[in-house]
């Protein structure tokens, strides 16, 4: 899932949006239970339609959920599932993270679980290189999808037996470069919209091509040798994966380290109800938070908030999770660390840019 994605389903208002949301088991004989479940919730989301729409405006809709669920295949399914439809779009997600079971129908689709996953989880990029073909794929931690959107998978039309790497002249190598330029350009559409981290696959001539030609230094995180354009998604999560923590674990010390210096300078706020304002009022550059930090919060009619137990009708159900939204909104960065890293903070901390 990445932010092109939710951005178009956040745009889209008015009734119905219809979203289904299911869990979903990875591994033999559970997954079996997969296309049980999704049948079910496609039939309770026809019976409620059935109940405010004509025949054939639900015909319409359901036909809809069920081309999207023709699509899975219930034996590599990820954590969980979601599908959401309304008069302009149909679209399956994959998502990295089990979900609450349920059908919601409303003005707007039901988002939320998929921004709290963008917030918290670590995902990056994989970008995989051949001379015939290039893949993008969407990762979160170990789990990975290739995305299929803004031309990705990008076909070359170039046969591998004649340009193979080891052995290229230089007209053959300008064709290569020329299908990496394209899929830079491609890939820097992703990266208008949603910056991270990314990591490329590929032999060692196509990974210099690619730097020559593409400018993405600044977000290539590691690189890995080898022919992976037909590896499984699957595969290559649990190949980068345990790069990616490690770099990903030195990271979050830099980032500790920024909360330091900021404390020196005098240009840093901690706790929740403290760093509120400066959210909304786009002064924070870097907010930092501890992984299982949640807190519910009521917002005051001056727009501060004050911490309560447990959410209720008219609270903020995660005052964490909105306001690491209101930083990334306004151009800041969001990190979560490991639990106990900011004790001394209140579990929460932010740099303020002035």
């Amino acid at each position: 899932m990445n932010k092109i994605v939710l951005n178009r389903l956040m745009e889209e208002q008015g009734y119905p949006c219809i979203s289904v949301l299911m869990p979903a088991y990875r591994t033999a004989p559970e997954y079996h239970q997969n296309g049980i479940l999704l049948k079910k919730l496609i039939r309770e989301t026809e019976d409620r339609l059935e109940r405010e729409f004509s025949k054939k405006q639900v015909k319409t809709y359901i036909d809809k959920l069920k081309s999207l669920a023709e699509k899975v295949d219930i034996s590599r399914t990820m954590d969980g599932l979601a599908l959401f439809v309304n008069n302009n779009l149909s679209e399956k997600i994959d998502l990295p993270f089990r979900i609450k079971e349920r059908v919601v129908i409303d003005k707007t689709f039901a988002t939320r679980d998929i921004i709290m996953s963008i917030n918290r989880g670590i995902r990056y990029y994989t970008l995989i290189l051949s001379i015939e073909k290039i893949r993008l794929l969407q990762c979160y931690r170990d789990q990975a999808v290739d995305i299929e959107q803004n031309g990705f998978p990008i076909y070359s039309g170039l046969e591998f037996y004649e340009f193979h790497p080891s052995d290229l002249s230089k007209e053959k190598a300008k064709k290569v470069k020329d299908f990496f330029r394209k899929a830079s350009r491609a890939l820097r559409e992703f990266y208008n919209v949603e910056k991270q981290s990314l990591v490329i696959l590929g032999v060692e001539k196509n990974l210099g091509f690619f730097r020559e030609v593409a400018g993405f230094e600044e977000h290539v995180i590691t690189t890995v040798e080898g022919s992976y354009v037909n590896a499984t998604a699957h595969d290559i999560g649990k190949k980068v994966w345990p790069l990616v923590r490690e770099i990903m674990s030195e990271k979050r010390n830099e980032y500790i380290k920024e909360i330091e210096n900021a404390v020196g300078q005098g240009k840093y706020v901690s706790g929740l109800t403290n760093l509120w304002r400066f959210a909304n009022e786009g002064r924070i550059g870097l907010l930092v938070a501890e992984e299982n930090y949640h807190q519910p919060c009521r917002l005051n009619e001056d727009n501060t908030i004050s911490i309560i137990d447990k959410p209720g009708k008219g609270t903020i159900d995660d005052g964490v999770d909105e306001a690491a939204e209101i930083v990334l909104q306004k151009g800041g960065r969001v990190v979560f660390v490991d639990d106990g890293l900011l004790k001394d903070y209140n579990k929460i901390a932010a740099v303020l840019r002035y």
